[in-house]
């Protein structure tokens, strides 16, 4: 059995504060969530203490899984946890994710018989650009448990003045589910170009959805409303498949190999090894055809695991990039055991190389130690001939951005392909 939380309290109620300060600075919007197994006394009542501890230290865990980022998640009362809910991009996603937990929770707190049940309550408070202090996030927070306790529903839109965003926020989950389960989503391919030969060899897949009256919803938000609902892993899943039945349709004319991204939730996953194997061999697609690009952060957390991770696909003979590189916690050790292909410098670092000494030096940097470990670096962003001049002199390898192409739709990318002169 997992061990049990100890109470935290006045560590939550520290690292609270600094993440309003963190709000405030940066103008970013915080989210906090009390979890509470309200009937936990009667539990211990009819199947024992075990049995209480049991659920607390599997509620923990749970919501630590959904997290994955330390010292956001503490137990700050006997039945009772804090969930720090950090940089939201839109304070309403705060009601995305109270869902995804009440449904995660729901289905996997079970007891062995059907005496009783697991009662869980959520109250939540939204923190706009750090409007609120510490406490009065906190008093928020408690009076919108009390007010579930009580039986009462919620009414997000009048917590710390919020719109009526989060009922929008629920349609656009709603919409989100069913164009998935459609088929209605569509691939982008944006070329990269290798620089050594002046060729279009491989490009990146990146994601659109487009809602009638509403235009193009952003990815960063699909990506979001993925993980909210519990569909990251469906989404992949859709992504990989149709990026590799693509490649297989291009073998014949254009020989361009593909990459995807894939979220940071799933990295760890057994899941995603079994659906990248399944999917090669559905398709019959080369492996090294296809590329799989990671943010940074997202095996900084456990580098462990993430490692092993990485290795078993490059096993499998995928090409695996580190996407935005540089925007992490990089370190010369992380060089060392990285089991990647290639690096991704962020664009943020390459748009302003030609005006900035410093992020210039940071890309020499990054292009020189990868080199020396043996890994092919991609800069991404480059809109001018002036970078793209740069870049090759300091022997980057590959480029992508909007100075060749914007990302294209199938049919105008093979066009692009098919009509790109090279350089």
């Amino acid at each position: 059995m997992d061990e049990l939380p100890e109470i935290r309290r006045a560590a939550f109620s520290k690292v609270l504060e600094q993440e309003v300060g963190e709000a405030q600075r940066g103008s970013s919007n915080l989210g906090l969530l009390l979890v509470d197994l309200s009937n936990l006394t009667r539990i211990n009542h009819y199947h024992g203490y075990p049995t209480g501890d049991r659920l607390l230290a599997d509620t923990y865990r749970h919501l630590l899984s959904v997290s994955k980022l330390p010292n956001t998640v503490f137990r700050i009362g006997s039945h009772h946890f804090a969930f720090i809910l950090c940089g939201l991009s839109n304070p309403a996603f705060i009601a995305l994710a109270m869902n995804k937990i009440y449904r995660l929770l729901r289905t996997e707190l079970a007891l062995d018989d059907d005496v009783t049940g697991v009662d869980i309550k959520i109250g939540l408070a939204i923190n706009r650009q750090g409007q609120l202090d510490a406490m009065e996030m906190l008093s928020v927070a408690e009076a919108s448990l009390a007010q579930v306790k009580r039986g009462e529903a919620l009414k997000l839109e009048e917590l710390v003045g919020a719109e009526p965003e989060p009922s929008q926020d629920m349609e656009l989950e709603r919409l989100f589910t069913e164009t998935l389960h459609e088929n209605a989503f569509e691939l982008y391919y944006q070329p990269k170009i290798n620089l050594a030969t002046g060729r279009a060899e491989s490009a990146e897949a990146l994601l659109r959805w487009e809602l009638p009256g509403r235009g193009f919803i952003s990815p960063e938000v699909a990506v979001e409303l993925a993980d909210a609902s519990g569909c990251a892993y469906s989404l992949t899943k859709w992504v990989v498949h149709t990026a590799l039945r693509q490649i297989k349709a291009w073998r014949d004319g254009i020989n361009v190999s593909v990459a995807v991204n894939v979220q940071a939730d799933l990295v760890n996953s057994p899941d995603l090894l079994t659906l990248l194997k399944d999917a090669i061999a559905i398709w019959g697609v080369e492996p090294g055809k296809l590329t799989v690009e990671i943010t940074e952060s997202a095996i900084i957390v456990d580098k462990e695991s993430g490692f092993d991770a990485l290795q078993q696909m490059k096993k499998l003979g995928i090409n695996l990039a580190i996407d935005d590189f540089g925007t992490g916690y990089s370190s010369l050790s992380y060089f060392k055991h990285i089991p990647a292909n290639e690096l991704k410098i962020d664009q943020s670092f390459v748009r302003n190389m030609c005006s900035d000494s410093q992020d210039l030096e940071l890309v020499k940097i990054i292009i020189h130690i990868a080199h020396q470990f043996g890994l092919s670096v991609v800069a991404e962003g480059v809109e001018d001939a002036d970078s793209l001049k740069l870049l090759r002199e300091l022997g980057c390898d590959h480029a992508q951005g909007f100075y060749f192409s914007k990302p294209l739709p199938r049919e105008e990318f093979e066009a692009w392909v098919l009509a790109w002169p090279g350089l």
